[in-house]
């Protein structure tokens, strides 16, 4: 903490050194790296809702669903694919670590102050490297002022009270010169003890469908529900007429209890005849031995509250900018801090015939701590526009827990530095160019690590072109990029399980590029189409994990012999505007060589764990979205916008083998569900209310765990805001805004499809949040 109070003095101090400059800047603000016109981007705007994660803040974007590792943990998942091929960043620079390799890792964000958040659906491997195969996710903290701000001061205090959600409370400062130095500052707060849901934790076909019609158990399913499900064959005692007066008189004879029954109405031992009695319990015609179905929970099947759902996530940010007549220089110092708890899920999985009450709770806690440095200057000479410079440190520590016991805990450290030029247009002509490298160490202890100790970098050079007219526009983009993962010597050691021995450096050197256009068709109608080749090399998990991985439930095992994945992506887009009323629909087909994916062997380990090894296949991805908008103005009465979209998604190997076909089916398991959406949104004066139902499908296509994947019910989320801003005549207080929001109205028990939790913990139930904002 010391070292964050430290920095918080050095920028403020920056703030008073500049605070007597009398340079007075030019209004202008020209970014080297603009928004693509053929891209498919979406900017959402943080309205007060009841963002739990970015994933679940992004989730009514058609494409893109959350990962939903339970209530306190959510990644964004772009048409099917998330992890490491969806780039986080978070004001330009990626802010994936362990978030990226573990799906209980969360993200870190702060709900409360984020701006927006900008969405690129299409590849953009060109821009942000392999990490970005799948898309892009940039965060704007709100934290580094890239122009001068309208008023000297002002300072927001928020207070959120929750019921079946988070209390939260922060405030968000800026101070300024109206000159040359503007300081912003931001703490925050959420805390949650448990969520209520409709129900029971675990889903209805944790019972019904964990023993097949064909016979057997379903083992997986049992697995995923954490359950111990198994047949044992017992004898009938109605099966025979008469009860064995021998044996009854001599039990040491007996070799279990059928010997106590006999068909015969005499018996004769050594010469004696017994008379047998008849078996009261006789039924004729019944079988000699029946089925014993055994399904006990190894973890708690919660009743109307989801057990283990605690989180606390604590914030505090300070960022400062210098203001010079040709541009500007920023630096910023952020932290943020969470400790939460894996619903429903304990990492034992405890084996048959131990004490399962025993079984330890999940629990993860996370540290970051970021600090970062940014400039841009215009015209630093005369065929450069402006230059950008990007410096991050980022230091992350991401722990699972049993209990009060570590299970595991890794240390990243990554080291960002990116350059982008932007050349001075010519005519129509404009684009950059970029070099960036990347430097990563990863340290990991205790007695549950599953990734050895390894450095990563990354070295890339790209650039970007644009031909922009009134009617059209195209661009193309190209990127060189090398990755070399460097093995360091640790305590690790790898399964018996493992394809690698010993451990091996590996480096991946390949090209990424992307061409496409947009034209309008008339005044009502436009296209777009955009092509990309996008590659992305394997990461440390796929390459080299081994051993238990609980929080994914698997016995995992990488290859360091795997290659780098290549994704040819087509998309192609409609548009029509007329009055108000837009329609864009997209299609898009994505065709991966040698597609990354946990292969299931067939086999299980300790504690019932399924064996996987990191496998390749080529696959396709294909699937549109349809998103139509109306906005009408109505005079006195406001304003109203209505919006609705669609989406589906396929993931599907091209030609599976025997194994893969037999193991895992042809559709990748856990994939995202079509859904459909609608929101109504109404303003006037100070009031604004909001309305939005997405209506999540019953998955159809699904994938296996050598068992087929047992679908889950469809459900309907709808959510509410209302909220009402006072206009204050104050010197002090400049206005107030109060508001209610309300989620999951219908109460449903909602599990969505590719959530690795939907079999243990559904989404939290009935929630509504109250709060009041007061900007001084």
């Amino acid at each position: 903490m010391r070292r964050h109070v430290l920095a918080v003095a050095v920028l403020l101090t920056i703030h008073s050194a500049y605070a007597a400059d009398e340079t007075t800047l030019p209004e202008v603000t020209v970014e080297a790296d603009r928004p693509s016109r053929v891209d498919t981007v979406v900017v959402v705007e943080n309205i007060q809702a009841q963002n739990r994660t970015l994933g679940n803040m992004l989730e009514h974007v058609s494409g893109v669903q959350s990962s939903a590792f339970g209530p306190n943990a959510g990644a964004p998942v772009i048409r099917s694919l998330g992890g490491n091929r969806v780039q986080v960043l978070e004001d330009g620079q990626s802010i994936l670590g362990m978030n990226a390799l573990s799906g209980d890792i969360n993200v870190p964000f702060d709900p409360l102050f984020v701006r927006r958040v900008t969405v690129n659906k299409s590849s953009d491997t060109v821009r942000h490297g392999g990490n970005a195969l799948g898309g892009s996710v940039d965060i704007d903290s709100g934290l580094v002022s890239r122009e001068m701000e309208s008023k000297d001061q002002e300072m927001e205090l928020v207070l959120r009270q929750g019921f079946n959600d988070v209390d939260a409370q922060g405030f968000r400062m800026n101070f300024n010169n109206q000159r040359n130095v503007s300081t912003n500052v931001q703490m925050s707060v959420q805390r949650m003890s448990h969520y209520d849901i409709p129900g029971d934790s675990k889903a209805d076909v944790c019972n019904s469908q964990l023993f097949p019609a064909a016979g057997g158990v379903n083992s997986a399913l049992a697995d995923a529900c954490q359950k111990e499900a198994r047949i044992q064959q017992v004898y009938n005692k109605a099966s025979q007429p008469y009860i064995d007066q021998f044996m009854t008189e001599n039990p040491d004879w007996a070799d279990g209890e059928f010997s106590y029954y006999t068909n015969r109405p005499t018996s004769v031992w050594m010469g004696r005849t017994y008379v047998n009695p008849a078996n009261p319990l006789y039924q004729e015609g019944t079988p000699s031995y029946v089925q014993n179905r055994i399904n006990r929970d190894v973890t708690p099947n919660y009743r109307s509250t989801l057990g283990n759902s605690y989180s606390r996530n604590t914030h505090l940010a300070v960022g400062s900018t210098y203001f010079f007549d040709r541009g500007y220089l920023a630096a910023s110092m952020d932290s943020k801090d969470s400790e939460y708890g894996v619903p429903g899920f304990s990492m034992d999985n405890l084996s048959f015939g131990t004490d399962l009450s025993q079984s330890r709770p999940v629990g993860v806690k996370l540290t970051q701590d970021r600090y970062t440095l940014e400039g841009t200057l215009r015209d630093p000479v005369p065929f450069l526009e402006t230059a950008e410079l990007k410096l991050s440190q980022l230091s992350n520590t991401s722990g699972e827990y049993l209990g009060s016991s570590k299970a595991n805990a890794y240390d990243f450290e990554i080291f960002q530095a990116e350059l982008l030029l932007a050349h001075q247009p010519v005519g129509p002509l404009s684009g950059l160019f970029g070099a960036s490298h990347r430097n990563r160490t990863i340290r990991g202890s205790g007695p549950q690590r599953y990734l050895p100790d390894v450095d990563t970098e990354g070295l890339a050079a790209f650039i970007k072109e644009s031909l922009d007219f009134n009617w059209a526009s195209f661009d193309a983009g190209f990127r060189h990029e090398r990755v070399e993962h460097t093995i360091q010597h640790s305590a690790f050691t790898t399964s018996r399980n493992s394809p690698n021995a010993p451990l091996e450096d590996r480096a991946f050197t390949f090209n990424s590029y992307n061409a496409g256009g947009y034209v309008q068709l008339g005044r009502l109608f436009g296209a777009k189409a955009r092509y990309s080749s996008s590659a992305r090399a394997p990461d440390v998990n796929e390459l080299y994990a081994s051993n238990r991985h609980y929080s994914v439930l698997t016995q995992e095992e990488g290859d360091q012999d795997l290659k780098p994945e290549r994704a040819r992506n087509a998309e192609f887009t409609l548009l029509f505007n007329k009055g108000g009323f837009d329609i864009t629909a997209t299609a898009y087909r994505m065709k991966i060589e040698n597609f990354l994916y946990q292969g299931y062997s067939g086999l299980q380990t300790a504690n019932r764990l399924p064996l996987k090894y990191w496998k390749q296949t080529d696959t396709t991805v294909k699937g549109f979205e349809v998103d139509v908008s109306q906005s009408l103005d109505l005079g006195s009465y406001g304003k109203l916008a209505f919006s609705a979209f669609s989406d589906l998604v396929k993931n599907k190997a091209d030609n599976p083998d025997s194994l893969r076909a037999h193991n895992d089916g042809e559709y990748l398991p856990n994939m995202p569900t079509n859904r459909f959406g609608a929101n109504v949104a109404w303003e006037s004066g100070g009031w604004k209310a909001r309305v939005s139902s997405t209506y999540y499908d019953k998955q159809k296509y699904l994938g296996k765990n050598v068992s087929q994947e047992i679908p889950l019910d469809a459900f309907n989320l709808l959510d509410a805001q209302l909220s009402y801003a006072f206009a204050m005549r104050n010197a002090v207080v400049q206005g107030v805004e109060v508001f209610l929001s309300g989620s999951n109205l219908l109460d449903e028990d909602a599990r969505p499809h590719n959530s690795p939790l939907k079999y243990i913990a559904p989404l939290p139930g009935r929630g509504f949040q109250v709060g009041v904002t007061v900007k001084l």
